[in-house]
């Protein structure tokens, strides 16, 4: 008899998995889980769940290959010269897959047979080679020649299903692992964590973990807990993730580099960097020595903030703890340069890596070229791709080349960034999405609609490869209504709509402002209206957009008490909102209720910008004496 239960309930209950009795095992079918009553061996259930996923990636036989006369063991070695090559290769892997191949087969034509910790290290170095089918394939052989197996086979053939993301098989063959007698201990359970987090399944990861620690089925090691923790950062639980932190160490188990590091690159990423900080002084406090991706992390994080003192700070206690920068270090400071305009500063970051052996890559050069771009100098970008990179053997890559597209672009030098596209594809190099964005936004900021829109319609619809996202259409429909295609804007959001792409607010606020300025406030009202039903909340830029088109048609009424509500909501006005409303107030002659509004802009810390200004100047030539427009001047103008 089978009873079918889910995968979740099966991993929300690994106390099942712990007390398999009888004959019953559980076996992996059609990706359920099923008790399988019967009295057949459990490994032959498994071999043939195995086979179906192997045999479609690698296909092996007993003996697969003959012997390479060029491998300096394939001549039959002695046990001892056997021994310290399957010690040697587990740790650094084979050269070549065949030469894994042909001691293998060797080893299944030994009489007596190598023990199952020999298999074990065979099957190691497949892993130490990334080749995690070959060692399921494996496995598999083994399982079928009846060869004697124990718990490191079963957690490597476990750990190989895990890197090919069938988290489903691995969870199977746990099963077959207790079945057989063996006791999975935290290496097993801890490469299933890794591997349900790998897979973006970290609640799953979270909830098997929190059911092995109530059931009391392992004791958690540093590996585990830090598994579990990179799992929370991953998902942005940085305060779980810290309360884990500290209860690990409450137990007992104590942090390593790698779960500081991990907590560390979670905060900076979150913009936490005093906090990452602290993090890095209580773990050289502890004894807790950081390593070059530590200070990686907290480097990116404080360049963020343009907090050079900290960081020239964090390279000289580099020095002195003698960890040397790696090229990811000195990528951080190249880019960090560039978007700051810094240009000489990154060019002498790359300078002084290249004088500490350390060779700059693609990653360099196009954090360089970004730098020049930024600064207007695309000519400049282009040199290096075409000159310095092709010096040094760096070949460029499709980022180097949108790099350089969106340069031209935004110089309105649009023809010369379709000759680098064409480049790009002739080079064999894949456009991304955001190339084709570039390339269409390109159009559109040099006037050129009838050109972007055929580009969309031929280059980007058609091309079944290419999925659209919302940068794509906020593109299209600011490019669309700014022309005054208001009509082709709102058939093609209907479109995107009926294709199941979901919009973000950014698309509701290109769609609304462009509505609103075209004549077509009350399409905008219906489109802000909406907003809630779709999940969405309306943010300052919004509001700023509505509160405008009020104005501009004379609904002060309706401006002002959009104003008010806004905050009732929870979204504060800004400097752009006030003076937006303000001028309102102006062109519709309320003078006074500007006065009061300036007053209460003046007391949020924001002033009159010079649109504000300006407008309150024409008003005094206009009408010299009216009392509310002096009390202005003097107030805002004295």
């Amino acid at each position: 008899m089978r009873r079918a239960f889910s995968v979740s309930f099966l991993r929300s209950n690994p106390l099942l998995l712990s007390h398999s009795s009888g004959n019953s095992a559980v076996v992996a079918l059609d990706n359920h889980y099923y008790y399988n009553s019967s009295s057949s061996c459990c490994c032959c259930a498994f071999t043939s769940t195995f086979h179906v996923y192997a045999i479609s990636h690698f296909s092996t036989n007993p003996n697969p290959f003959k012997p390479n006369s060029t491998f300096p063991y394939s001549s039959d070695p002695t046990h001892a010269r056997l021994k310290q090559l399957l010690l040697e290769k587990s740790k650094t892997g084979f050269d070549k897959l065949d030469d894994a191949l042909v001691v293998f087969d060797k080893m299944l034509h030994r009489k007596p047979l190598p023990s199952v910790y020999q298999f074990a290290q065979l099957l190691a170095a497949l892993v130490k080679m990334k080749q995690y089918s070959v060692a399921v394939s494996l496995f598999r052989d083994m399982c079928v020649k009846s060869i004697s197996l124990n718990i490191v086979t079963f957690s490597i053939a476990i750990n190989c299903f895990c890197h090919l993301n069938r988290v489903d098989y691995a969870f199977s063959l746990l099963a077959g692992t207790i079945k057989r007698g063996f006791h999975p201990d935290v290496v097993t359970y801890t490469t299933l964590i890794r591997g349900l987090i790998s897979q973006d399944n970290p609640a799953e990861a979270q909830l098997l973990f929190t059911n092995l620690i109530r059931f009391k089925l392992i004791q958690p090691n540093v590996v585990t807990y830090t598994t579990v923790i990179d799992g929370l950062c991953k998902r942005g639980h940085i305060s779980t993730a810290v309360m884990l932190f500290r209860y690990m160490e409450k137990k007992g188990c104590k942090p390593n580099t790698v779960t500081y590091s991990t907590l560390i690159d979670c905060l900076c990423k979150l913009r936490l960097v005093d906090q990452a900080l602290g993090l890095l002084h209580e773990m050289t406090k502890k004894g807790i020595t950081p390593n070059v991706i530590t200070y990686n992390s907290l480097i990116q994080g404080l360049c963020d903030f343009n907090r050079w003192q900290d960081v020239n700070q964090l390279l000289s206690e580099m020095n002195n703890r003698n960890i040397s920068p790696n090229v990811r270090t000195f990528n951080i400071l190249v880019d960090a340069y560039g978007k700051e305009g810094m240009i000489n500063d990154a060019e002498d970051v790359i300078e002084f890596m290249i004088q500490r052996g350390q060779h700059p890559d693609v990653v360099t050069y196009s954090a360089l070229m970004d730098g020049y771009c930024l600064r207007g100098e695309v000519d400049k970008a282009l040199a290096v791709l075409e000159t310095t990179m092709k010096r040094r053997g760096i070949v460029p890559d499709t980022h180097s080349y949108t790099i350089l597209i969106n340069g031209y672009c935004k110089k309105l030098k649009v023809d010369r960034a379709v000759d680098l596209f064409q480049q790009l594809l002739r080079e064999g190099l894949s456009p991304t999405i955001y190339t084709y964005n570039t390339i269409l936004q390109g159009y559109f900021l040099t006037g050129r609609h009838v050109e972007a829109r055929k580009y969309f319609k031929e280059k980007m619809m058609l091309n079944k490869a290419l999925t659209l996202n919302n940068i794509t259409c906020s593109i299209l429909l600011h490019g669309l209504c700014q022309n005054r295609f208001v009509v082709e804007a709102l058939s093609f959001f209907d479109t995107m709509l009926s294709a199941g792409l979901i919009p973000n607010i950014c698309i509701y606020n290109t769609l609304i402002d462009g509505l609103s300025k075209n004549g077509h406030l009350e399409k905008a009202r219906s489109l802000f209206d909406n907003l809630p039903l779709k999940g969405l909340r309306p943010n300052v830029k919004t509001y700023t957009m509505m509160i405008q088109a009020y104005c501009h048609d004379g609904l002060l009424n309706d401006a002002n008490e959009l104003f008010l509500k806004m905050e009732a909501n929870g979204c504060l006005p800004n400097d752009v909102t006030y003076n937006t409303l303000i001028r309102g107030f102006f062109h519709n002659k309320k003078y006074n209720e500007a006065g009061v509004l300036m007053d209460e802009m003046c007391a949020r810390g924001f002033s009159a910008d010079a649109s504000t200004a300006s407008a309150l100047l024409d008003l005094l030539k206009s009408q010299e004496q009216n009392p509310a427009l002096l009390a202005l001047r003097k107030k805002f103008l004295t």
